[in-house]
């Protein structure tokens, strides 16, 4: 019996001092991984044409690109000071940004994807738009006055323009007076300009041809931007001081209605079949639809934190919402309205535009 427990003892020993031979450096068990946060880009959107998305990053002073055929940045562009507009030129070889603490218009290059020029303009630039031949751009321009580098108003009486630039050679053709605080501008299928004159509560109209104001238009409280349905029979235009949108008929030129929205409605834009507007509220975070045909909002849907910046593929399937408090791109599928997507990109995304690619 004690041979046996001799024999233990002598194992046990054994068994303890080669343990403490064995390398100290022999790999252990990992530990646990923590779960990775899901990203927030959505799969590839099958079937969907290549559009190249740009956004302007009006908190990094920068221009992202999306293809959405990936749904992923593929290039950020540096630009100017306080990007707040961007939209490519019709013909697709450039996308302008305007520069609202630079009081400039950039040119970004849509196939190398760097800044081709830049143009100087008035003080306090807000939107872009331009002639269809890609000859000409018309500019928003607050002219408000510089004060320790920032903007403000120059006086209570103060009317701002619109620029007409010329493109080729980079001057300023004419200025159009408009009324105060003139924001966001779009062109009708007739030649008209429609120009949201915010601290005015009017919408002033333009014909190109002879670059004057034809008419004026009271619409209501702090009007942000203008949608005209490709029709040419209605002009939608925002009411960010009262939560409303404003119905303008193109065939008497007045206000016939207005429609109830979701908080401080600020971009909108129509289908390429006149039959819907989209409109991003920036103070509910969500987006209103309103079917032209009833005039009124037939859906709400959920966008991002201070949903701001619309725009709608030609073929009327998507549509784009800049977010400029989360800092990411929503896209909504017409057809369910339900959100399909969402795409992180620079800080405080204001503007945006499409580009489709051939």
């Amino acid at each position: 019996m004690k041979h046996t427990k001799y024999v233990i003892m002598i194992l046990v020993f054994m068994t303890s001092f080669l343990a403490g031979c064995a390398p100290r450096n022999v790999p252990q068990p990992a530990p646990a991984q923590p779960a990775l946060t899901p990203t927030p880009i959505v799969k590839p959107m099958g079937g969907m044409p290549e559009y190249h998305i740009y956004t302007a990053n009006e908190d990094d002073a920068s221009v992202s690109v999306i293809n959405m055929a990936t749904m992923q940045v593929i290039a950020t562009v540096p630009v100017g000071r306080g990007p707040h507009n961007v939209q490519v030129t019709p013909d697709g070889t450039l996308a302008f940004v305007t520069e609202n603490h630079d009081n400039t218009i950039s040119a970004i290059d849509t196939t190398m994807y760097t800044v081709a020029r830049t143009i100087n303009v008035g003080t306090g630039p807000s939107h872009i738009i331009f002639s269809p031949d890609s000859k000409t751009a018309y500019v928003t321009i607050a002219e408000m006055e510089e004060k320790e580098g920032e903007h403000s108003m120059a006086g209570e009486a103060v009317i701002g323009n619109v620029y007409v630039v010329d493109l080729q050679s980079g001057t300023i053709k004419a200025k159009i007076p408009v009324g105060k605080m003139p924001h966001g501008l779009r062109l009708s299928p007739e030649g008209m300009i429609f120009v949201a004159n915010t601290d005015s509560d009017e919408v002033s109209i333009i014909d190109i041809t002879s670059n004057k104001v034809t008419n004026t238009i009271k619409v209501g409280s702090k009007p942000v931007q203008v949608a005209v349905t490709p029709d040419n029979k209605y002009v939608f235009v925002s009411l960010s001081g009262e939560d409303k949108v404003a119905v303008i008929d193109m065939a008497t030129l007045a206000v016939t209605k207005t429609i109830p929205v979701g908080k401080t409605p600020i971009q909108l834009y129509s289908t390429i079949d006149s039959k819907f507007v989209y409109v991003a509220n920036t103070g509910s975070d969500d987006v209103s639809v309103i079917d032209t045909a009833t005039l009124s909002v037939t859906k709400t849907v959920i966008a991002g934190d201070k949903a701001h910046g619309v725009a709608i593929s030609k073929d009327g399937k998507s549509v784009f919402v800049t977010n400029t408090g989360s800092n990411n791109v929503t896209v909504i599928d017409v057809a369910t309205n339900n959100v399909i997507g969402t795409v992180p990109v620079g800080k405080g995304p204001n503007g945006v535009a499409i580009m489709e690619m051939d």
